[in-house]
């Protein structure tokens, strides 16, 4: 049984990070309304398992943009040694690469808070709380697919757009908040493309997800862990996030990902009305 509840794990783990569904919301009134096991949902091994999961899905369906910026990287770094590089010939994807730092540096403050204060885990169990942040997202997703946009690219990106950015994603990690509803429509609501809206969104999971693995490996107790279950998360998490992935890459570039409005707003009333029910 405990495969079958990894393959439930790793399909929300998926959903919650590439759609503008809200994971945490789902996961959450998951467990109220089924027998997922307490010991597999608080566990350091099978969160880290999701996460490996999802940030391989996330560089292999943006593998394009990804290895684009890397190149950029490589590009910038040799330029700046040869004291060549100049900001206003930067590529596109060097521009993406110094932004992705800026967007950032939110979620490493806001890592370190955590560590101390523990500030998310306060509402993660409130289902009054993680309603309420689900309504948010669905606002968030109308705002963004209805959005005026003046169709600017990353070229037309500044350094406080890619801060503002970053403080976004950072508040989106509260329970109940969609991560990618945030991102996506506060850079469609900045006025930029669906092209940079896309490639900012999806490039900044990559960043956050490693971090947090790297900074979580001192609590996994790999010694006892049921590598079997494990396995099976992760590779629930990657096909699961291949697809979701591939599915909001298609919905962004055709602007039809606002219909995820109707959940986020069935979802919240849902959890509302189980937080008074139960």
């Amino acid at each position: 049984m405990n495969y079958l509840y990894s393959i439930v794990l790793g399909l929300i783990e998926a959903l919650g990070e590439a759609l503008p569904v809200a994971g945490s919301g789902l996961l959450l009134i998951a467990k109220r309304l089924t027998p997922l096991p307490e010991e597999m949902i608080r566990n350091a091994n099978m969160d880290a398992a999701l996460r490996w999961g999802v940030l391989l899905a996330v560089v292999l369906v943006f593998h394009k943009t990804f290895l684009q910026v890397l190149k950029g990287i490589g590009g910038m770094v040799t330029g700046l040694f040869k004291g060549t590089f100049k900001w206003r010939k930067a590529s596109r994807y060097q521009m993406i690469a110094v932004y992705l730092l800026l967007t950032t540096l939110p979620m490493v403050i806001l890592a370190f808070i955590q560590q101390y204060y523990n500030v998310l885990g306060r509402w993660a169990d409130n289902l009054l709380f993680v309603g309420a942040m689900l309504l948010v997202s669905g606002g968030l997703v109308f705002i963004g697919s209805h959005s005026i946009y003046r169709g600017w690219s990353v070229q037309d990106m500044k350094a406080g757009h890619a801060f503002k950015l970053g403080l976004f994603q950072a508040v989106a990690c509260l329970p109940g908040l969609s991560r990618t509803a945030t991102t996506l429509s506060m850079v469609r609501n900045m006025g930029f493309d669906r092209q940079t809206a896309e490639e900012l969104s999806f490039m900044m999971l990559i960043p956050t997800l490693l971090g947090t693995n790297l900074m979580r490996m001192g609590s996994l107790s790999l010694p006892s862990a049921d590598w079997g279950v494990l396995l099976t998360a992760f590779g629930a998490a990657l096909l699961f996030g291949i697809g979701a992935f591939a599915l909001v890459k298609y919905l962004v570039r055709k602007d039809r990902y606002g219909f995820t409005t109707f959940y986020c707003l069935v979802a919240g009333v849902a959890a509302i009305v189980l937080h008074f029910a139960l």
